[in-house]
């Protein structure tokens, strides 16, 4: 049978529910412009009935307050993460490409169109004086400006991947400190409810950790009911474990021994886990900055361009040169039509190619001639620098025997050939509208490569955009379920307040009741 004074243990236990939701409202309401805060309800229900073995059979006890619970739906979660991972690839994409436009937009300045004019100017300037000393120093001085401007365009592509390859390393860094918080979390989180706790705000902590990880590396995550009111939260990138309860494995990234192109920098970094298992730094499932720092950095395949070999009759395969000895390059594999992963060595591959061809087909002519006095025969205008392997971009140089001394430059190809033949010089010329380049002339070269930047430059930019917008879009659809609505606080509150109201007049009642009863009556 139930006690005299049941009436207001009923009332009491409604005045504490209402007060606990009242409670969770103005939490909700002070953290309405919190970043990642998600919206919290108290969870009640019917308190067990009483057996009261009478007619009736039970009476209810009044309520309980079970939980208090994020209102949260983990289908947006995955999709906002997903998104994230693409976002974060691409705006990384369009920052590098945004540079390698501004390098390559030179061409189209006061870049290559402008040194490839002067260059051939000064070879027509030999036509009229092919003996003149000065003509000669001209054409030096502008073969020297135009290798200046391809050194210098090459050590700008090599920065912006030495730039790329630092913020990798930057980037494997901030996964491992994400991880490591998170598995912390994980562990709190546990303590917390392991004990009936709610531990919602660290939850909260963690789902924006997990947030700013997606943007950084595509990621799975799973959590599961062990039991005891405990959950094991796991993440995996790349199909291996990163979290794992309260563990997690770090990465490490680590120089590579030898360049994978010909044209990279030194010491680029390979990734690997701590245990010394590799790192697949070329997964299609990889995603998120990570991924568009490594596209950038490596290109379509990671091996794009490297040193041509030959093998001769002997079965020895030795290296491919030119007329001169300069060790050519030779691309690898042909890069999709999928020109979202062009990446810094193919710029390189490309320049390179120009310069071998291009100076190539300049040489082959002058080392064929004499000089104007015929006392000597001609020597290469082009040359690659001192400790150079190959003759590319970075190392084409003009020859120091025709800097110190004009008057070595071929300008016949006979020494019985009078100042009037100008045949040399008229091949010279000729040679600007041959197809040297992939099909096409060096003002092709300018075209294509440029066109290539455009293009992805372009496509960057518009995924960017796009992945941004659909940020926005899951956001919002997120937030219609997490986010705290002031409108629907505001109705919480005065629907909670009239529960706490009525609550505390059954307890006025109840109480006069029982004045009544006890001192008039002496019940």
């Amino acid at each position: 049978m139930a006690s005299t004074f049941f009436g207001l243990t009923i009332a009491y236990s409604g005045l504490q529910a209402a007060n606990t939701s009242l409670t969770i409202t103005g939490h909700n309401v002070s953290n309405i412009n919190t970043k990642g805060y998600t919206k919290q309800q108290a969870g009640t229900q019917a308190a067990d009935a009483l057996r009261t073995h009478t007619t009736y059979g039970a009476i209810g006890s009044g309520v309980v307050v079970t939980e208090i619970s994020q209102i949260r739906d983990s289908y947006y979660d995955v999709k906002y993460r997903n998104n994230m991972a693409n976002y974060g690839q691409y705006s990384v994409k369009e920052s590098y490409m945004g540079q390698i436009e501004d390098y390559l937009d030179e061409f189209t300045l006061n870049g290559y169109s402008q040194e490839y004019k002067n260059f051939f100017s000064a070879v027509n300037q030999l036509t009229i004086t092919p003996g003149d000393t000065s003509a000669k120093n001209q054409l030096i001085n502008n073969a020297k400006s135009m290798t200046d401007y391809f050194n210098t365009l090459a050590t700008n592509l090599r920065n912006v991947q030495i730039d790329a390859n630092n913020e990798i390393k930057d980037t494997v860094n901030q996964i491992n400190s994400l991880a490591q918080s998170i598995s912390s979390l994980n562990k709190q989180i546990n303590q917390i409810e392991a004990c009936y706790g709610d531990a919602n705000d660290l939850k909260d902590q963690r789902n924006a950790l997990i947030d700013d990880l997606s943007k950084l590396v595509n990621i799975s995550v799973s959590e599961t009911d062990i039991g005891n009111n405990l959950t094991d939260l796991q993440i995996t990138i790349n199909g291996n474990s990163l979290v794992n309860g309260y563990n997690y494995h770090t990465l490490q990234t680590v120089s590579r021994d030898e360049p994978r192109n010909v044209s990279d920098a030194a010491g680029l970094y390979d990734i690997q886990w701590e245990t010394g298992q590799p790192f697949n730094i070329y997964s299609t499932s990889l995603g998120g900055e990570l991924k568009g720092l490594i596209d950038i950095r490596d290109g379509c395949n990671g091996e794009i361009e490297k040193y041509a070999t030959t093998t001769d009759d002997d079965g020895n395969e030795t290296y491919k040169t030119d007329a001169e000895g300069n060790i050519l390059t030779d691309t690898v594999s042909k890069v999709d039509s999928n020109t979202n992963y062009k990446g810094v060595p193919y710029y390189q591959s490309q320049l390179n190619q120009f310069i071998q061809t291009f100076v190539s087909s300049i040489n082959e002519i002058l080392t064929k001639g004499v000089t104007s006095d015929g006392s000597a025969s001609g020597i290469p205008l082009f040359v690659m620098s001192d400790g150079s392997k190959a003759l590319t971009a970075s190392s084409v140089t003009v020859n120091q025997d025709l800097i110190d001394n004009a008057d070595l430059l071929a300008t016949k190809y006979k020494e019985s050939d009078g100042e009037a033949n100008t045949s040399l010089i008229v091949d010279l010329i000729n040679s600007k509208d041959a197809k040297i380049y992939d099909g096409g002339t060096g003002t092709y070269f300018l075209e294509s490569i440029v066109s290539d930047m455009s293009i992805d430059a372009s496509k960057a930019i518009n995924f960017t955009k796009n992945y941004n917008n659909l940020k926005t879009t899951i956001q919002n659809q997120r937030l219609s379920v997490m986010g705290v609505d002031t409108d629907e606080e505001a109705m919480d509150l005065v629907k909670f307040q009239q529960a706490y109201n009525l609550s505390s007049k059954m307890m006025t009642v109840m109480n006069q009741l029982y004045d009544r009863l006890i001192n008039n009556t002496g019940v």
